[in-house]
């Protein structure tokens, strides 16, 4: 009578003990997962935000990695819309969420069942059914409404380890740019269209391209297709959307309403780094102005402001006129100036976040920073001006001249100054000038630098002037940075 419950007991004991150890085994969290934050790490370092991040909903902006501890690691972004890198933090979230990872994708169990391609290729013309969107795509969080859908490629698609990449269109009409999709092979009919249907979407497809979305790797080839008004190259999208290029150093992630930042690098060897442009696969357009456009054209080189002057002609010269233009060439520029050089503004360059406002600046008189680098292919300098009215812009392009002997006051007694030092103590007050590469906010580059905030809990110097550290910035947002320039405010 004992012998048999105890005996149970001990299976009992054993099952609880195996889930236990199951429960807590080396699983990761996809990309794209909603989650919970349960506890955060003393060795983390936002362990001191403990009490208000815990128990906020955020979403997982990349895998989540767990540790032996049950600890994760990775980047959340909060339902506030703070993003934040954690190092040691618990989180719960669904099920479906948890995955393991084969071939350096997350994979989830498909619900479609379909027989799959074989060979290296996809033909032009064949019926297929989406199978699988991986985590590594950025439809993956909405695989459920993709997967099943329908549709006959347009082109040859390349099989790379069963799954393919590129431009596809379902049944349903709806179009998507995949980075990473599995397909199958589908034995349903593609739907009959009529004639004017087709006549329509020919019509449309050549007026309207088809953005890519989601993850574009650096190197690939495609075109430019429209650039937003935010843009400091708006002005030019009439020489550049339909060009065709290659981008740059770093894969580029798409933001908000599709739009992406990043470097770009045209045919014809020109570069542009864009804050708000979209690409398509397929060639793209040149933008035809219109009536109103051309006239406003002829007085102004930025086509939307189309300043249409009468006499007499205004006191100070609008931004954006010809002659603008014609300073930048003609401007005063000196390539050998050294930190500390008295110096004085000649210009400002078109591609300077500061041109808007160049009038503020051009004949400024100040002190060359020790940032300041020559850029002999643009004819300009990059750097930080120590202005005499007690400002030091950080300038992307500028033409500068030099108008007395070097200054006696050197960066290490300015008021600002990029730091030299091996750490910067919490509390002092900087301004972003660059992020490197290998930063994870680097795609991010164009919202950050110029930002101004204050140091956390202090930077440490990496190497070539870049720190690690979190900056706490005057917006309220903050961020923890892996390798960041700044300088140094008082």
């Amino acid at each position: 009578l004992i012998k048999y419950p105890m005996k149970k007991l001990l299976s009992f004991l054993l099952l609880s003990t195996v889930l236990t150890i199951t429960s807590f085994a080396a699983d990761n969290i996809a990309k794209g997962a909603s989650v919970k934050i349960l506890e955060i790490a003393k060795s983390d370092s936002y362990y001191e935000e403990r009490a208000e991040l815990l128990g906020k909903e955020a979403t997982a902006l990349s895998e989540l990695v767990k540790s032996s501890d049950g600890f994760y690691s990775g980047t959340l972004e909060t339902t506030g819309g703070r993003t934040i890198f954690f190092t040691s933090v618990k989180v719960s979230a669904k099920s479906s969420t948890v995955s393991t990872k084969t071939s350096g994708t997350t994979s989830t169990t498909s619900k479609v069942k379909a027989p799959l391609f074989t060979g290296s290729t996809i033909p032009k013309g064949t019926r297929f059914v989406i199978i699988e969107v991986p985590s590594d795509d950025a439809y993956y969080s909405d695989r459920e409404e993709i997967e099943g859908q329908t549709g006959t490629t347009s082109s040859e698609m390349t099989l790379e380890d069963g799954y393919t990449s590129g431009s596809l269109e379902t049944d349903n009409g709806k179009s998507y740019y995949f980075y990473k999709v599995k397909l199958g092979k589908s034995t349903s009919t593609a739907p009959t269209k009529s004639s004017s249907t087709a006549t329509t979407k020919t019509t449309t497809t050549a007026k309207t391209p088809k953005f890519i979305t989601g993850t574009i790797k650096k190197g690939t080839t495609v075109y430019v297709a429209e650039i937003s008004e935010d843009d400091s190259y708006y002005s030019d999208r009439f020489k550049m959307v339909g060009s065709k290029g290659k981008i740059g150093k770093n894969d580029l992630e798409m933001k908000e309403n599709g739009w992406y930042s990043g470097d770009f690098s045209f045919d014809d060897g020109s570069t542009a780094y864009f804050y708000k442009v979209k690409f398509s696969k397929e060639p793209v357009d040149k933008l035809v102005k219109t009536a109103d456009e051309e006239t406003k054209s002829n007085n102004s080189d930025d086509d939307d402001w189309g300043y249409l002057y009468d006499d007499p002609a205004p006191d100070k010269e609008k931004s954006g006129t010809a002659a603008d233009v014609k300073s930048w060439e003609d401007a005063s520029n000196d390539d050998n100036i050294k930190e500390g050089d008295k110096v004085e503004i000649t210009a400002v360059s078109s591609d300077d976040s500061y041109y808007e406002d160049r009038e503020d600046y051009e004949g400024q008189k100040g002190v060359a920073g020790d940032d300041l680098e020559y850029d002999a292919e643009a004819g300009g300098y990059g750097g930080t001006v120590k202005l005499d009215n007690g400002q030091s812009p950080y300038f992307f392009l500028v033409k500068l001249k030099k108008i007395g002997g070097s200054s006696s006051v050197k960066s290490s007694s300015s008021s600002s100054s990029v730091s030299n030092s091996s750490t910067i103590a919490k509390g002092k007050r900087v301004l972003v000038t660059d992020l490197s590469s290998d930063d994870s906010f680097y795609s991010e580059k164009s919202k950050y630098i110029r930002k101004k905030g204050k140091v956390a809990d202090g930077l440490n110097e990496q190497s070539n002037g870049f720190y690690s550290g979190k900056i706490l910035f005057d917006d309220g947002t903050d961020a923890y940075f892996y390798k960041v320039k700044v300088t140094v405010l008082d």
